[in-house]
Formats: structure tokens, sequence, C-alpha cells
């Protein structure tokens, strides 16, 4: 079985984001808005570790504190905290108190996936990707098709296919630049009257994710990272079934320029 991981939080748009990160994992999830209703699914779910969101400030926090301590007791050494750069003082407090491991908002992309992984790979056992798209073009690699007209030397392009969808993507570098650009869009290539916004990508290095992004009205998305030799990404085409996009290494530009001077 998948391992299951409890996502607390309150505000839709990071649960969103958590979501599909757990998703990339080969997790499922449960999602609450609150610790409260958190204890409650408990009793009729069955999960691995617990990703917690505590509010600025709380009416009660006695009460709080005892749902911290009771999620602690329920996940032993399997409860993240999200946090702010700045968290406030409960947060601090609790965090402290009970030695939480955090992972800060604004890097959850990059943090959140060792962190997780360590907790849950017991359970987690080899995990699988539903399909792996096929590869039908890479401009390095291959001539360009007739009719389309040629790249400039730091862009490279590849063209993906997998049973519900195509994936057209391009990457780009400014000279001297340790920053590359990537440019994308998902077509369907079934059922193409379903929307094509809102549909999740993940970006992922070696070491985990390194951002996440969702399709606008067109299924286009970009990501703007570090110079990175080996990426790959994931697409939700439906809750936990991703198509896989096996990137070549990107070595294209200095390949590209040998290729020119000589």
């Amino acid at each position: 079985m998948q391992p299951r991981v409890l996502i607390i939080c309150e505000r839709t748009t990071e649960r969103d984001t958590i979501r599909v990160l757990v998703g990339t994992m080969g997790c499922q999830w449960v999602l609450a808005s609150g610790i409260d209703e958190a204890l409650t699914l408990l009793g009729r779910e069955r999960t691995s570790a617990a990703l917690l969101e505590l509010p600025g400030a709380a009416s009660d926090p006695a009460k709080l504190e005892r749902g911290v301590r009771e999620l602690l007791v329920r996940f032993p050494g399997r409860v993240i905290v999200f946090t702010d750069g700045a968290p406030g003082s409960l947060t601090n407090e609790l965090v402290s108190k009970y030695s939480i491991p955090t992972v800060q908002r604004d890097r959850l992309a990059v943090d959140l996936w060792p962190r997780l992984e360590s907790m849950v790979y017991p359970q987690l056992g080899s995990r699988s990707i539903t399909r792996v798209a096929r590869l039908l073009l890479d401009t390095f690699l291959q001539p360009l098709p007739v009719g389309m007209r040629s790249l400039p030397c730091d862009t490279r392009q590849l063209v993906y296919e997998a049973p519900a969808l195509t994936a057209d993507i391009s990457f780009e570098r400014s000279p001297n630049s340790p920053r590359i650009t990537l440019l994308g869009q998902v077509l369907r290539t079934k059922e193409a009257q379903i929307p094509l916004n809102g549909v999740s990508v993940v970006l992922k290095s070696r070491n985990g994710p390194l951002d996440v992004k969702m399709t606008n009205e067109v299924g286009e998305f970009s990501f703007d990272f570090q110079d990175e030799r080996t990426v790959s990404l994931e697409i939700e085409v439906s809750p936990n079934e991703w198509v896989l996009l096996i990137i070549p290494p990107l070595e294209w530009t200095t390949k590209v320029k040998g290729q020119m001077a000589s």
C-alpha cells in the first residue's frame, strides 16, 4: 500500500502545493484544516506522517499544545511543522519544547522532500511512476523537422508523448548566466475537452523537487532555476497518476558551441 501523509493546513493554495509534492513521492494524502479535524480523521484513516501548519496565535494555547502533543504521540519522529522566515513566539515555543523538525514555507519544494522521505521510507518501498513519456524530438540530438525554424544555439527543444498527453518544452540560457529558463506546454491527446489549466507540474533534480507550478488555461507553464545538469518533470494527469519526463543531461550549450567551433 502507498503510505498516506496527513496534511494539516488552513490555507488552500499552500495545502495544494504540499499535496502535489507529497504525490510526487508516491504517497497519498489526507487533508485537514486544523488539529481538531486531523485528530478526528485519525480515527478513520491510517497515515504514516503528519505535516503541520501552526496558527500564528491561538485563543487557547494550552489546548493547541495538547493537540500537538497528541500528534507527536501518534507520529513519533514523523511530524514536520511549516514555519515563516520569522515564526511567531507560539510556534517557536512548541517547536523548541518538543524538538519538532521544521521546513520554511518559501523552501517547501526543496526541503520538504528529503525530510518527509526519511520519515516514510520504511513504509514506502520502491516507488513507481505510472507512465514514462516517450521522447519524440530533441533538437540537440536530431535534425529539426521540415518547416520548423532553426533555434538559437542556447535553446534546446524537446517533445514528449504519453498515452494521455504530449508535452513540448524548451530550455533557454543567456550567455554567461548560470540560470536556465524552462518553458513548456501540455496538450491532451485524449479527452481534449478536459481543461488544461490547473495541471500540476513538478521540476525535480537528483536531490528532489526544485519547484511546483500549475498550468494556465492553455496548458503552459514555466520554471527558472539554477544551472542543473540532471532534471526531470512530473505531470499530474489525474489524482495520484503521474507522467514522468526524463530530460537528457543538460550539457547542450557546451556541446553546441563545440560543434559550431568545429
